[in-house]
């Protein structure tokens, strides 16, 4: 799991980086011009394009004769059966191509929020550092130490919340950096990735230990050991401006993907 979230977030972070001063939406639109691409790909090649075909020429034949016919009682009942049948038909044709094309955008939509969905510290401003130990923690156990790089200031000892088993820490970023929290606790330690500054990169929000956690949270590779289920740093969410309006970045990816899929159906002999 680790090496193949390891390939994803390089993948995402070369197509969406492009460049420290690149625009965030030069990254994103090159991405969701792709995934459209790649969506009529396998929807043209999972999919019965004839039986689609057909089903559209009916559903629009069923709507023309309840409009030419709509004096007749009989008849729009009719037409309107029809139609619902062959509506029902036609989300059938589309459950295939869809069950193919879920996994592939979940995987996606979860590295790409990796790099669009929260942005790193701003200098000055302060983060709540948090690590779940697995199970309760022991009042007479120590709190594990926590060493920052050059750049972030720790400000707050850890608090502890023995029912929840977590210890928190309040951190400052102090100026651009990019490195590594270090937890030690005796002779075992942990770390957690932090980023301070400009521009959009790829964050891990959460690092975790579990092999299914991994899957949402992709940023790292999984904690060793099993004394500590996951590390959090809260960093903002991100919008991406663009022609001056600030939208969560799914919004952009869907109506760019969307649209691109839209448009280029006919290239590729794509019916839907």
């Amino acid at each position: 799991m680790d090496i193949f979230n390891s390939l994803l977030r390089t993948l995402i972070s070369g197509i969406c980086g492009l460049g420290a001063d690149a625009h965030p939406m030069i990254g994103l639109t090159l991405v969701s011009i792709l995934t459209g691409i790649g969506m009529l790909w396998v929807f043209g090649k999972t999919s019965d394009q004839e039986a689609i075909a057909r089903t559209k020429k009916r559903l629009q034949a069923y709507l023309l004769e309840m409009r030419l016919f709509g004096d007749d009682i009989s008849l729009v009942l009719s037409a309107q059966k029809k139609l619902i049948r062959d509506n029902f038909r036609y989300l059938g044709l589309m459950m295939r191509p869809m069950l193919f094309l879920t996994a592939p955008l979940l995987l996606l939509l979860i590295h790409l929020d990796g790099f669009y969905g929260a942005r790193p510290l701003q200098i000055d401003e302060q983060a709540v550092v948090t690590l779940q130990a697995a199970g309760r923690l022991d009042a007479d156990a120590p709190v594990p130490e926590l060493q920052a790089p050059a750049g972030v200031h720790v400000e707050t000892p850890g608090v502890r919340v023995m029912e929840t088993g977590q210890m928190s820490w309040r951190i400052r970023a102090e100026r651009p950096v990019e490195g590594s929290l270090t937890f030690r606790q005796g002779d075992t330690e942990w770390t957690k990735s932090i980023a301070a500054g400009e521009p959009f990169r790829y964050l891990s929000i959460r690092r975790v230990s579990g092999l299914w956690d991994a899957l949402w949270h992709a940023g790292e590779d999984r904690l060793p050991g099993d004394q500590v289920e996951w590390i959090e740093i809260r960093y903002p969410a991100a919008e991406v401006p663009f022609a001056g309006i600030e939208l969560h970045w799914l919004i952009w990816f869907f109506v760019i993907s969307m649209l691109s899929a839209y448009l280029l159906r006919g290239r590729f002999g794509v019916t839907f």
